[in-house]
């Protein structure tokens, strides 16, 4: 028996070693062994046999080919296990398992031989580290055969890791010592030349102390002078870089909408054409159906058979003609759908679509689901916006970019995102306001005679908040609306105040921006950080009220166009 093998084998061997070499290369070996076992072994995994058996690890003569096939065998065997374990740990179905997964793996198969050096190596030499690892990736290590000698190898290391280190930190604790009784030395020396010549420097530091008070103080002035002008100039320069780009980004967006309301003008053009259409199919239909009709009101009086196999024909054939007529009218209804862009009519026009079973030659089913999509999406986006509340804006937004309609809603994105900086940036504001000392309040409060700055600043935000311009031409009425505490508080009003209310009295918005925007911020700043506070609260929330006012106004033509 093992004779008659070993001649197969040897038969095998000759019939693949078609160059007559004496030797079969990892291919050639693959194939014979493919002849043998449906399916065979991969590649890395003949090349890790033959590193097991064959003394040249690149190629297997013929009295090695036994063993090697064997050594192939026990693999092929493993893996069917092996694959099938892996299975249960791929819940998620991807082929894939997590490295942690991979690694309990590993263990588990080769115990207390498992290998911690092989491991980060193969970890450390992957594309993506922290990926998902395929079956692939570790087929051959579950299979080969753990080497006693190398976890001794690997523990010998790490016992070596840990001495070097124990060595180290007795050596540097040893020199930590030795350079504190040096410090310790160095110190006391120090300290005793430091008393000898203490008289000395005192003397002279006497001498120079006030020179330098006098050189550092006009050093600091003109420091802080040249930090505020730097500042002041940063300040300019941003704003007008701000302003510059919301002037472009307006033009940007007035650019889109525009080219919007173009293709919408164009769609609604040839939705006309395609009405006509529609409109032409639903009176060939009424008319087929009434000749339909008339032929079985027909059939019911006539007695003779060709009368009435003449009438059935031409009620087959109204009814045919009605049918044709019919479907061109769904098909003509869905495509003037899709050009109108309108919610109710591409979903009637889906619905009459379905329930027609008709052919999507043109695929208008699909586009008319995703414009659904993309609609209830601009939709939802919307409602965030006109929400103005930045967690559901956030989502509104992300729901957008996840359903993979940015081109098609970029006006809306647009808007929404400029949004959404306002409303951080009024989020910002608040913090400052809730952080505002009660302190920097009463500074405001203490002016007897406040400079002109100060009080067009409480003017313009006690405008905003409600109160009418008279009641607060007087200081000392400024000065008792600033005092109250409570849920009458500056604090808590500015806190809770809506610009919704500021964008519903836009007279009173142009009021108070008149005020403010006589001053630039820095100019506030420098008379008073409280004012300047107050200041930065004002002007957005009046920048905001203007463009909650637009906002409406755009809704108000979405509204229209809808």
């Amino acid at each position: 028996m093992a004779t008659s093998q070993s001649e197969a084998v040897k038969k095998l061997f000759s019939l693949v070693d078609e160059g007559m070499t004496g030797e079969l290369n990892a291919d050639q070996v693959q194939a014979v062994h493919d002849t043998i076992r449906m399916g065979g072994v991969s590649l890395p995994q003949v090349k890790a046999a033959m590193l097991y058996v064959c003394s040249d690890p690149n190629v297997c003569e013929d009295w090695e080919l036994i063993d090697l096939l064997k050594e192939m065998d026990r693999r092929y065997f493993l893996i069917q296990d092996f694959r099938w374990e892996f299975s249960m740990l791929d819940v998620d179905r991807t082929d894939t398992i997590t490295e942690d997964q991979a690694r309990w793996f590993l263990q588990a198969v080769h115990g207390q031989h498992f290998s911690h050096r092989k491991w980060n190596s193969f970890i450390n030499s992957r594309p993506a580290p922290g990926a998902k690892i395929s079956f692939a990736e570790i087929e051959v290590e579950l299979c080969n055969i753990p080497s006693y000698a190398d976890v001794l190898e690997e523990e010998e290391e790490e016992t070596r890791k840990k001495e070097e280190a124990e060595r180290k930190k007795r050596l540097a604790q040893e020199e930590r010592k030795r350079m504190k009784e040096k410090l310790e030395e160095d110190r006391l020396r120090l300290l005793e030349e430091q008393k000898m010549r203490e008289e000395e420097k005192l003397r002279q530091e006497e001498e120079k102390r006030h020179k330098a008070e006098q050189a550092e103080r006009a050093r600091l002035e003109a420091e802080e002078k040249k930090r505020r002008e730097e500042e002041r100039e940063r300040r300019r320069k941003e704003k007008e870089d701000d302003d510059r780009r919301k002037i472009e980004e307006e033009e940007r967006l007035e650019k889109l909408r525009k080219e919007a309301e173009e293709k919408r003008l164009k769609a609604e053009e040839e939705a006309k054409n395609i009405e006509a259409v529609a409109q032409n199919a639903a009176e060939e239909e009424a008319r087929a159906e009434k000749l339909a009709s008339e032929a079985r009101e027909q059939l019911k009086r006539v007695q003779d058979a060709k009368s009435k196999k003449e009438l059935e024909e031409k009620e087959a054939e109204a009814l045919k003609l009605k049918k044709e007529m019919k479907e061109k009218r769904i098909r003509s209804n869905l495509k003037v759908a899709i050009k109108k862009r309108k919610k109710t009519p591409l979903k009637t026009g889906v619905d009459d679509f379905k329930k027609a079973k008709l052919e999507d030659h043109d695929g208008d089913v699909p586009t008319a689901e995703r414009l659904l999509k993309q609609i209830s999406t601009r939709d939802r986006l919307r409602d965030a916006m006109s929400l103005r509340q930045i967690k559901p804006l956030e989502e509104a937004i992300n729901s957008v970019k996840k359903s993979g309609f940015e081109t098609e809603l970029q006006p809306e994105m647009i808007e929404a995102n400029n949004l959404l900086l306002r409303l951080r940036r009024l989020e910002r504001i608040r913090a400052e306001i809730l952080e505002l000392k009660q302190s920097t309040v009463a500074e405001i409060r203490s002016y007897s005679n406040p400079p002109p700055i100060v009080h067009s600043v409480m003017i313009a935000t006690f405008l905003i908040l409600g109160h009418l311009e008279k009641e607060t031409k007087e200081w000392k009425k400024v000065q008792a609306l600033v005092g109250k505490t409570g849920k009458d508080g500056l604090k808590r009003r500015c806190l809770a105040y809506d610009p919704q209310t500021l964008a519903n009295n836009m007279d009173i918005a142009k009021k108070a921006k008149e005020k403010m925007m006589a001053f630039e911020l820095d100019d506030v700043r420098d008379v008073s950080a409280g004012a300047a506070t107050f200041y930065l609260w004002g002007s957005n929330m009046i920048e905001e009220a203007e463009m909650m006012e637009q906002q409406k106004k755009r809704d108000s033509e979405r509204k229209d166009d809808d």
